[in-house]
């Protein structure tokens, strides 16, 4: 299981890679068997392979993003609680998005295999 330090890291690199593009970066945080909820009850990702066509598009969509860390990370165990500030574009225009509260579980190698994201759907 990873460590409190290695899970905030794999937080922190969320954040940076989605805000920096970096679609490979990105996807190497997540477990192959994954599943994504973002936002919870509306949009679910499963696989890593659902991550790199389907959610990607929307990533690509809405840049250029970018995402921070709000407040510390909270971790009990193998899961993680994330307070989130954002921008993104939308038709042409930046616009803030938050706040965000993603809860994520890690599996043993440190790789992210749920996160499921809080933020209003409008």
């Amino acid at each position: 299981m990873p460590d409190a330090d290695a899970i905030v890291a794999t937080i922190n690199a969320h954040c940076e890679t989605l805000s920096d593009h970096d679609k490979e970066g990105w996807l190497a945080l997540w477990a192959d068997d994954t599943v994504l909820e973002d936002p919870v009850g509306v949009d679910t990702y499963t696989g890593i392979e659902t991550l790199r066509t389907e959610f990607w598009k929307l990533v690509t969509d809405l840049s250029p993003m970018k995402l921070w860390l709000e407040r510390d990370v909270i971790v009990c165990g193998n899961e993680a609680i994330a307070i989130l500030q954002g921008v993104v574009t939308r038709e042409g225009a930046m616009q803030h998005v938050g706040p965000l509260v993603d809860h994520f579980t890690f599996d043993d190698s440190g790789k992210i295999s749920k996160m499921r994201a809080f933020w209003k759907y409008a």
